[in-house]
């Protein structure tokens, strides 16, 4: 094939390409004209309604035991026996015996005590004796020696005497010491430790154990000082003060308290007011509450009138929220907070919403005033 015929052949070819790319651009089906703009996004959103809702104060803080004490004998000896419950762990009631000392050498202390007191009492009665011999013989001197302290034996009777008071005392302290050979538990409670066996020879003053009180325990917690003005405080007898629930660490149930005292010093560490909780009966129950825990504390505080509880989800920065307008625009408004929740903030009525506004809870980053909306279902007020 000769070069020009080569080259009229792709001419034609290019050319019938470049007919059928105009046919088809001619023939191309149109687009539908529609003048709706972008779809608005879908939101959730909640209404809001005027409510009273109680403020709670969220603490931390520590278990500790109301009452303890450790358990000493105050007289030494031989421990003859040692009671069931005196255990780690045991429980005991307030009286019950705890060790008893073997009892033979006390008692002779006690028989020695008896005769030392008899022996005193009958050189007094010897001694009033020669005082009444002294008086008759001293009648034959002159008047004026008559009432000398020395010729009456006044000394020598009061020394006769003291000597008696001593004998009583020395009796009375053996007998006590008797008495105290049985160590008892001074209140219901725990056991924590103890160090003894039957048999060991122990000193006055030795300790044996630790006991807990378990009628109730106590909690201290933590709270920031720009809180306590929204809990009741407990008056001088500890009375009146804000009720508590204690949440353990794994446990479903809390235990239920009150506010019993005000610390008069701040946490050196968080610079925080410290409160002591009362809990009773810490020992009951499934999970009994243990001294030396970490708990979570709610304080039951104030209540608040005529609020509306608003989602922290809704929070725009700190204070403002998305409101929906009639026709399904969003409106800016800025709140007067007057408590931040955990979950919500509260707003009094006319601080910013009026009951049976709509809230935007769903998050918009491109959120602008005057921006139309699509509400989904609007939720239930989620109270406090």
């Amino acid at each position: 094939m000769k070069p020009w015929t080569k080259l009229l052949l792709f001419v034609g070819i290019v050319g019938l390409g470049v007919i059928v790319m105009m046919t088809l651009v001619k023939t191309r089906p149109q687009p539908g004209k529609t003048d709706a703009g972008p779809a608005a996004p879908l939101v959730e959103t909640v209404t809001l309604r005027a409510q009273t809702h109680r403020i709670e104060v969220n603490a931390t803080g520590s278990v500790q035991a109301d009452r303890e004490v450790l358990i000493t004998s105050e007289v030494g000896g031989r421990i003859g026996s040692v009671g069931k419950n005196f255990v780690p762990g045991g429980r005991v009631q307030a009286g019950e015996l705890l060790v008893k000392l073997e009892p033979e050498r006390l008692e002779l202390a006690v028989a020695r005590a008896r005769a030392e007191l008899a022996r005193a009492r009958s050189e007094l009665a010897l001694e009033q004796g020669r005082v009444e011999v002294a008086e008759r013989e001293w009648t034959l001197f002159d008047d004026s020696n008559r009432n000398g302290a020395l010729a009456r034996r006044e000394p020598q009777l009061a020394a006769a005497r003291a000597n008696v008071e001593a004998a009583k005392a020395q009796l009375r302290e053996a007998e006590l010491n008797l008495e105290r050979s049985g160590v008892v538990a001074p209140f219901t409670g725990v056991i924590q430790s103890e160090t003894v066996e039957e048999g060991q020879v122990i000193s006055a003053g030795q300790q044996l154990g630790r006991l807990l009180g378990s009628e109730r325990f106590r909690v201290q917690a933590s709270v920031p000082v720009d809180r306590l003005q929204w809990i009741d405080l407990p008056d001088t007898s500890g009375e009146g003060g804000a009720p508590a629930q204690i949440h353990q660490p794994n446990t479903r149930i809390p235990r239920k308290g009150h506010v019993v005292r005000v610390l008069g010093d701040l946490d050196p560490e968080g610079r925080m007011a410290r409160v002591l909780i009362d809990v009773p009966d810490p020992l009951t129950g499934p999970t009994p509450l243990l001294v030396g825990a970490f708990v979570d504390v709610h304080l039951l505080g104030r209540q608040l009138g005529n609020t509306l509880a608003v989602p922290r989800a809704a929070l725009v920065g700190e204070d403002e929220v998305w409101r929906l307008t009639a026709d399904q625009t969003l409106e800016r408004r800025r709140l007067d907070i007057a408590w931040r929740g955990r979950e919500s903030v509260f707003v009094p009525v006319g601080g910013g919403l009026e009951p049976g506004d709509a809230i935007v809870l769903t998050r918009l980053p491109l959120a602008v005033e005057g921006m139309p909306v699509r509400p989904a279902d609007a939720a239930a007020d989620p109270g406090t």
